[in-house]
């Protein structure tokens, strides 16, 4: 029923009515306590009727907002029946569906009628999933939006929108360069005819390879091609994780050819000379990663690089001219600095401070102030030993990293052998006062590369960095005296360490050198002392030896116990002794290591890429000798981590 509410003719009526009673009694009792009575129920009545009115005014404001309140559920309701956007709302205790919208329905309906559970359950799956927007079913793709306090759950149809931003994101320009691998080796060995054979068959694979995937491509040299396409087809590439490199190395087996194929791709929007750039920094990459893989990075500085192949151990491409030519740049150099440091890796070992006593030995031949900077916290036992020697015979000008932070100027030029990556330094506050960079080392390139490096002579192929140094000293001699006994030995105990005793990594170029070293006084009893085991040591390489399982037939694992803190050489040389047993591939021991985090020492023979399950894990190293440092995690978090890293890697 409707109500009632006084209008103002009312109101007028019973003012007049109240007047006239009024006006009635006053003239039967005047002066009387009956006027004043009469007057009190008048006011009275006045107020109780305007208190009523207020009360009908409010209660007629609110039925108003229920009325429009169910005017818009009710609108909403049908909106969210005709639109095309499917609701559904779901208990929040238990996920449970309680209504959909008939949008849904009709998506979720089947050819019988019934209604498709499955597909309901992972449209709202992907709706709690915070790292997923999108759903694809019945041919289209969805984007899903949540209200998680209201329990309701939002989707519609993004096909097109979908296809228009993968069309604009496939439309990306980008440049590719691919080089032949060990071409220059091959063509001085073969007679021109035989080289002709190779550049056919080079460009027939090339040409098939471009045709294939649609792409655009031009021979520059007889080692070299460039490549132009789009996102697109680099997208499908990239799925197919670039077999090319790996069906190039099997054809080129097949042929006899040692040749493999390092391909540098770069994408990004228009800018093509900065695409182009950077795909040359890509393929270099790939060269001094050790060749026979892909390396592809966006034109973006804030984008890492991703790598693919990498499938064969590194071959040695250096060249005398090239060594010839570094040993005169670095030397050009060092005549216009007025201090040289040489560092080596944390936790030096016998590779590190060889090479970096060599390097100090060929700068000091330009130049007057050239030091050898150590950590006196952090030396092994065999450093420890070298050290004591070094300074006992007063041949090399060594200085401890806060003696160097001190004498470090605007014009002094750091020099890292034997690694490559800031965060592996000695000092990376020391690292942090240069502005000029030398890197020499035979560790494969990595992201975490000295953005001020000024030269760069990272040989991948090499055994050692101590192989390197005494190359350039080779050259470097001709004109200054010669290495001394001790420099020499520390230069081949490096050699052997990387190299196990000349049984792995070695080639001719390896021996050349040692040949060079043992003219040089290098005494094989003083590399012993250095080098020898002490009884501890020798007892905790066991320990490590024995807790080792078989997680392959030919891959062994081994975890130490979190309450044991180890240095960097026992892992080290526990992984060496077991790769030398037989029908062993792979070895890869974890610790926990005396600075606090879990160490990684990993080796392999010929078959297993250990370099990149490193990387994975994020450290690097070589083909066959690589490790990596986590921290914040527990050996058994490592153990399960480096086993599924592993797994990828072997199974594909």
């Amino acid at each position: 029923m409707k109500k009632f509410r006084f209008s103002t003719i009312h109101f007028v009526m019973i003012g007049l009515i109240l007047f006239g009673l009024v006006a009635i009694v006053n003239g039967l009792y005047p002066n009387s306590v009956m006027l004043h009575i009469s007057l009190f129920l008048t006011l009275l009545a006045l107020v109780s009727l305007f208190v009523f009115q207020k009360k009908s005014y409010e209660i007629s404001e609110i039925d108003q907002i229920e009325y429009l309140n169910d005017q818009a559920n009710s609108g909403l309701m049908q909106l969210l029946d005709q639109m095309p956007v499917g609701v559904i709302k779901i208990r929040k205790e238990d996920n449970h569906v309680e209504w959909f919208n008939p949008y849904a329905e009709l998506i979720f309906a089947q050819e019988n009628g019934e209604f498709d559970q499955k597909k309901l359950r992972e449209i709202v799956d992907v709706a709690l999933d915070e790292d997923r927007n999108y759903a694809n079913f019945s041919g289209k793709r969805y984007a899903v939006h949540v209200d998680y306090n209201q329990g309701l759950f939002y989707f519609f149809d993004a096909s097109t929108e979908y296809i228009a931003t993968s069309n604009l994101i496939g439309s990306r320009p980008t440049i590719g360069i691919i080089s032949v691998d060990n071409y220059d080796e091959l063509e001085d060995s073969l007679s021109d005819s035989q080289i002709s054979q190779v550049n056919t068959f080079l460009a027939q694979f090339v040409s098939e390879f471009a045709h294939e995937n649609g792409i655009y491509y031009r021979r520059g040299t007889m080692d070299r091609f460039y490549l132009f396409t789009d996102y697109a087809i680099l997208e499908k590439l990239i799925e197919e994780k670039f077999s090319v490199v790996n069906k190039f190395r099997e054809e080129a087996k097949n042929l006899d050819l040692p040749l493999t194929l390092s391909m540098g791709l770069a994408y990004g929007n228009d800018n093509h000379l900065q695409i182009g750039e950077v795909a040359l920094q890509n393929l270099n990459m790939a060269e001094v990663r050790g060749g026979d893989q892909v390396v592809i990075k966006e034109n973006d500085e804030s984008k890492q690089p991703i790598f693919f192949g990498g499938g064969s151990a590194s071959a040695v491409r250096r060249t005398r001219t090239r060594t010839r030519a570094m040993m005169t740049a670095v030397s050009d150099k060092l005549k216009t600095v007025d201090a040289v440091f040489v560092v080596g890796h944390r936790n030096m070992d016998m590779d590190a401070l060889g090479s970096a006593v060599g390097m100090q030995y060929f700068a000091q031949n330009v130049m007057n102030n050239a030091y050898t900077v150590y950590n006196e916290n952090e030396l092994a036992p065999d450093i420890d030993r070298a050290i004591r020697k070094l300074k006992e015979e007063n041949c090399s000008n060594l200085m401890t990293i806060e003696e160097a932070k001190k004498r470090v100027t605007d014009q002094s030029l750091l020099i890292m052998v034997d690694h490559s990556k800031i965060g592996l330094t000695l000092s990376k506050e020391l690292y942090e006062l240069f502005s000029q960079v030398v890197v020499v080392d035979h560790h494969r390139r990595d992201t975490d590369f000295p953005s001020n490096s000024i030269l760069t002579y990272i040989e991948s192929g090499a055994s050692s960095a101590s192989e390197l140094v005494t190359e350039l000293i080779q050259f470097q001699n001709d004109k200054f005296h010669k290495l001394n006994r001790l420099q020499s030995s520390l230069l081949m105990a490096g050699i052997m360490l990387d190299t196990k005793n000349f049984t792995a990594r070695v080639t001719s170029r390896t021996f050349d050198v040692a040949s060079y070293l043992r003219t040089r006084g290098s005494d094989s009893l003083e590399i012993h002392k250095f080098m020898a085991t002490d009884f501890e040591e020798y007892r905790q390489i066991n320990e490590l030896i024995l807790r080792g399982v078989r997680v392959r037939e030919n891959i062994i694992l081994v975890c130490g116990d979190d309450l044991n803190s180890y240095d960097n050489i026992i892992p080290s040389k526990a992984a060496d002794a077991m790769l030398d047993m037989a029908g062993i591939e792979a070895v890869f021991v974890v610790t926990r290591n005396i600075g606090g985090y879990v160490a990684i020492s990993a080796r392999s023979r010929s078959q297993v890429n250990v370099q990149r399950i490193m990387e994975n894990m994020g450290g690097g190293g070589h083909f066959n000798l690589a490790a990596a440092q986590v921290p914040n995690q527990s050996i058994q978090e490592v153990r399960n981590r480096l086993l599924e890293k592993i797994q990828e890697e072997v199974e594909g």
